[in-house]
């Protein structure tokens, strides 16, 4: 009974080292694929250049192929993310050690949801939906009215009608 007790407790004790490695290994894994992309090479490229100014960033990229519009879009999303600053020259400099992928904003998932979601429905989905119509009252439009407005109206309906 005791090779058996032994050999047990071995393996549970195997058992325990491998749920605790693989705990590690679950902390250690990053939310997002880090990828070589325009918004990696564009926060490198300020982060090794300093004080750069957009248009000398954009530029720069664009001779590697990027888009000069994307890079100063990526540029705007970093101030706003808090990953660069920019002085009173407007140069920028990263403000982060390293680049950490930014989240999608909130806004962004809700549009691509109300997209998913008229998927299929064709040009119907994008016909205007039927408005509320407003109930028209002479009286409440004149009870809204100054002397002014209403001497205006009174000269445009004159025109109109004749009289």
């Amino acid at each position: 009974m005791s090779d058996i007790k032994t050999a047990l407790s071995g393996i549970l004790s195997e058992w325990e080292l491998d749920n605790k490695q693989q705990e590690k290994q679950v902390k250690h894994v990053p939310h997002f694929k880090v990828t070589n992309n325009v918004t990696r090479a564009t926060f490198d490229f300020v982060k090794s250049n300093p004080v750069s100014s957009s248009g000398e960033v954009s530029r720069e990229l664009e001779k590697r192929g990027y888009k000069a519009s994307s890079v100063g879009s990526l540029l705007t999303q970093f101030l706003k993310k808090g990953l660069c600053t920019r002085d009173a020259q407007n140069r920028y400099s990263v403000a982060v050690a390293e680049y950490v992928p930014m989240k999608a904003n909130k806004h962004v998932k809700q549009v691509i949801q109300k997209a998913k979601a008229t998927r299929g429905e064709g040009i119907a989905a994008l016909s205007a939906q039927p408005t509320q119509r407003l109930v028209w009252d002479v009286d409440a439009v004149l009870n809204t009215m100054s002397i002014t407005q209403a001497r205006a109206m009174y000269d445009a309906l004159k025109k109109i009608f004749g009289g």
